[in-house]
């Protein structure tokens, strides 16, 4: 594919960045590559077009741990050295010279770290819960299917299907059959299964779909040599609501071997630190060796018994749909471990669970703020509950602290987050875990090319060799 830049109504570069989630699992980077294709395809020789440019939306250094996307792209003929990822482009300050327009595949909300490019968003298309509605100036198309690269190929077969050639088709047909087959089946919609049969149709060279299945599932299970981080990292996403932001991740193993990772809780802590987690919740899927079905199960980690309890609540009498959640021994006090009864509801279903559940967090926040202060003086006045207790023996001492837990939890979120941040795997404020505001995701790092300046020739450069 050659993308070649045009100059905008001020001689100015426009740039159109096709942005998947930031999982950058393989629908994700299969919708994004596809979908930029499409539309540099059907603007070209239009003039003042903007240079369409695919980004993966993890740093170069992560994908790696995305083996099944490796696979997929070797045999699709792309060079890795010709993709463009997050860590390699400004997208703020594009938007900030007024240069470009945004995409959004495999997601319809932009994460408030990205709040700020809400303006440059064009068009839409998504396979997950609607979070935001069609305008005259963004269009959205969202449909709850299987994969969002079921609604790239028809908008690809409806509009330009002179477009689609035998590398596109095995992209997107590998993304299609691997979850198909996959145990993570059970999302199927009769549109997944129709764009299957038509690219099948059109391109019956394409490699046998149990094979191209076994291939792509024993590399995105294949964990071997990684760390507990990687292991997290490999498909991640998170969500953030007030002061708190939950990572969820999907592991491709048991729980069971999971929870038995040499120092796993002080690694959990580690890695929640290292990303201002307030929680981790791992949803592992594994298959049945017998029947094949798949199986799964979730760990909620959080250094804060308050969190851990109230993500496990949510996560408990949701609905929409049961998750069926029996509780499982842990050998950790700070993970809560469950079997889901539900197999076939994906971090997809995860998600709004636990976005309605931040939601409702940060409205809680927003009223409890206001009894902070005469809160702050009932305590502050003596120093201590137990100082207006009989006797300040143990037992009292130990029905003051009860006292105040309770009145933390129920009275007010500003001295909810006093409490939580004494609650920590080193139990000091010093070496807290899972503790801070939310940081920039997909920030540039140190030493990253941008840092000395965008340099725009050696963008173009990368662009120019796609293909």
């Amino acid at each position: 594919m050659a993308l070649l830049p045009k100059a905008g109504s001020h001689g100015n570069l426009l740039f159109h960045v096709v942005l998947g989630n930031e999982s950058c699992d393989l629908d994700s980077t299969v919708s994004s590559l596809a979908m930029a294709y499409f539309l540099s395809r059907i603007s070209s020789g239009v003039p003042g077009n903007p240079v369409v440019v695919p980004v993966l939306n993890v740093p170069r250094s992560e994908f790696h741990l995305r083996a099944d996307s490796h696979f997929l792209l070797r045999e699709g003929g792309v060079s890795m050295e010709t993709l463009v990822f997050r860590d390699e482009v400004d997208l703020a300050r594009l938007h900030g010279n007024k240069s470009l327009a945004l995409t959004l595949v495999d997601h319809n909300i932009l994460p408030s770290t990205d709040s700020g490019l809400e303006g440059a968003v064009v068009d839409i298309i998504d396979h997950h819960r609607p979070e935001r509605t069609s305008s005259s100036f963004c269009p959205v198309t969202v449909e709850t299917v299987g994969y969002c690269a079921t609604l790239v190929t028809e908008q690809i077969l409806t509009r330009a299907p002179e477009i689609l050639d035998r590398q596109l088709a095995l992209m997107l047909y590998g993304v299609m059959v691997v979850d198909s087959l996959s145990p993570e089946a059970g999302k199927v919609t009769a549109k997944d299964s129709r764009m299957v049969r038509l690219l099948e149709t059109r391109f019956p060279d394409l490699p046998p779909g149990g094979a191209l299945y076994q291939a792509l599932h024993n590399a995105k299970f294949d964990l071997s040599g990684l760390t507990t981080e990687q292991i997290l990292l490999k498909n991640m996403k998170m969500v953030a609501g007030g002061d708190l932001k939950i990572g969820i991740s999907t592991v491709y193993m048991t729980l069971d071997v999971f929870l038995q990772r040499k120092c796993l809780q002080q690694e959990l802590c580690e890695f929640c630190h290292s990303l201002r987690l307030g929680a981790l919740v791992a949803m592992t899927i594994s298959s049945n060796d017998q029947s094949h079905e798949p199986l799964r199960q979730l760990a909620v980690y959080s250094s804060s018994s308050l969190y851990r309890q109230e993500i496990s609540h949510a996560l408990l009498k949701t609905q929409s749909p049961s998750l069926c959640l029996y509780p499982l021994s842990s050998p950790y006090k700070d993970i809560l471990a469950y079997h889901q009864g539900n197999a076939f509801a994906s971090r997809k279903v995860l998600l709004p669970v636990l976005k309605d559940f931040l939601s409702a967090w940060r409205q809680t926040q927003v009223h409890c703020g206001e009894d902070a202060e005469e809160l702050d003086d009932q305590f502050d006045q003596s120093g201590m509950i137990s100082d207006s207790l009989p006797g300040n023996n143990g037992a009292a001492s130990d029905l003051a602290d009860d006292l105040r837990q309770e009145a933390l939890y129920s009275g007010s979120c500003h001295h909810r987050r006093r409490l939580l941040r004494a609650e920590d795997c080193g139990n000091t404020e010093e070496d807290y875990c899972g503790w801070g505001p939310p940081v920039p995701m997909n920030s540039l790092v140190d030493g990253c090319p941008l840092d000395a300046g965008f340099n725009q020739e050696a963008f173009l450069e990368k662009f120019g060799r796609m293909g």
